[in-house]
């Protein structure tokens, strides 16, 4: 899916007028399409792209071409990072170019354009970037990716000098086998080596990112715009914010104290399992034997070790339990549903994970914002959301579903989203004007 997007990303970029400037386009979340064209706000054609390109040309910038930057559109932050190195990579061959161009993204397609621009090779910064509603993510290394990183540095750091050593012994050896000991050694140098850097890139990664992204672009040049309405923004930033007990300390003490019981049982049936010819064997040989004294009362009383296993087992495992363990637990659980939960929510599917979201961009301090009241945003309220419910309703009814009935779950998802807030900012004949009024500003400088 993402060859046959990007491919057709590269003919449309080899496909560009030979002059005028560019407008690239990177939509959001369950936003995607295969075709340039379309009334989708980010296509050629669409409402939104068609009064851009008009009010550039009024601004004095006739002939923007609009450049559609494709990716799959699934709530994967996989898949974002995918994106975000295609569009570096369209960015570097605009800028050697030197065409003027911007870039305007929406909701995850923010995030797709902040990641790509700390990839960029060139050190020119970027004159434009605008946002629309996007949820800026603050990733930090998950811990089996750490881990992994720290395994790479170290194996480079005691392997290439180890290798290097062998390789010089070969030399001064006198051996005939010199090209083996090359092509081994050397090979094996290589890969720590390159296992070293891979890992210092994945431990410096914030680091770097944040440095990249100072050269990309000047604050004052990137346009965020949101609304304190938006509702996607808000869901993720409360996701990101809260860290509820979804484990009490009391709920699993409890637990572990029933799962005691279970682990007793077990355990007295293990043991016996194990040892049962030498407490029941003699009862055994008694009983047919006939002899049921003193001597079989006293093997009987072995039995008695039953429920002292079994109550040393409950006790040790809810003592422990009462002195750490349920805390311990209830820890661990709550760690990982809450890592789940995100995961779901951002698409963390990575080897990143979320710590925060925020509503400029993290790596460029003092970005310009745009904060847009409800009452402005294309007059979009909750009487708005009534009367497109009403009037989808009503296609419904006058089409019998032969349009956008129910049984197209994408065209039925689209007229249902255009009455939220966060899918709003491209309607609005304010923030299109203000977003030519960013860009004509940035490429006149």
């Amino acid at each position: 899916m993402f060859k046959r997007l990007f491919r057709q990303r590269s003919e449309a970029l080899d496909n560009l007028p030979a002059d005028g400037p560019i407008v690239i386009t990177v939509h959001g979340t369950n936003d995607a399409d295969v075709r340039d064209d379309g009334m989708r706000w980010w296509q050629q054609g669409s409402r939104f792209t068609t009064r851009l390109v008009e009010k550039l040309g009024e601004l004095g910038f006739s002939g923007a071409h609009i450049l559609p930057v494709h990716w799959s559109g699934a709530n994967s932050d996989h898949d974002r990072l995918i994106a975000a190195e295609e569009l570096s990579r369209v960015l570097t061959s605009l800028e050697r170019s030197g065409r003027p161009h911007a870039v305007i993204g929406h909701s995850h397609g923010g995030n797709v354009v902040m990641e790509a621009l700390a990839l960029r090779r060139r050190r020119q910064p970027l004159s434009s970037v605008i946002t629309f509603g996007t949820p800026f993510f603050v990733r930090r290394l998950k811990p089996i990716a750490a881990l992994i990183a720290i395994f790479q540095v170290l194996l480079g750091l005691v392997v290439a000098p180890v290798m290097a050593w062998f390789l010089a012994s070969s030399f001064t050896s006198g051996t005939n086998k010199i090209v083996e000991a090359v092509i081994l050694f050397g090979g094996l140098i290589i890969f720590s080596l390159w296992s070293l850097r891979r890992g210092f890139l994945e431990l410096s990664r914030a680091g770097w990112t944040r440095r990249h992204s100072a050269h990309a672009i000047h604050p004052q040049n990137w346009l965020v715009v949101h609304s304190p309405r938006d509702e996607a923004m808000r869901l993720l930033e409360a996701a990101a914010d809260i860290s509820p007990d979804y484990v009490t300390v009391a709920s699993a003490i409890r637990s572990i104290s029933r799962l005691s019981t279970v682990v007793g049982v077990a355990a007295v049936i293990i043991f016996f399992g194990d040892t049962w010819s030498y407490f029941l064997e003699p009862i055994i040989t008694k009983a047919n034997a006939g002899e049921f004294g003193i001597g079989m009362a006293a093997d009987l009383t072995f039995l008695l070790i039953v429920p002292v296993i079994f109550s040393v087992i409950v006790f040790v495992i809810r003592l422990v339990a009462r002195l750490g363990g349920g805390w311990l637990y209830a820890s661990v659980l709550n760690f990982l549903i809450h890592g789940s939960l995100m995961g779901a929510a951002y698409g963390g599917d990575a080897r990143f994970r979320l710590t925060h979201v925020v509503r400029t961009p993290p790596y460029v301090s003092g970005a310009e914002e745009s904060r847009i009241d409800a009452t402005n945003l294309g007059g979009i309220d909750e009487t708005a959301i009534l009367n497109s419910a009403q009037d989808l309703y009503q296609t419904l009814i006058a089409q019998d579903g032969a349009e956008v009935g129910f049984g197209d779950p994408d065209k039925l998802w689209k007229r249902l989203s255009d009455a939220l807030y966060h899918n709003a900012y491209m309607r609005d004949e304010n923030v299109i004007a203000n977003t030519a009024d960013h860009i004509a500003s940035r490429w006149s400088r």
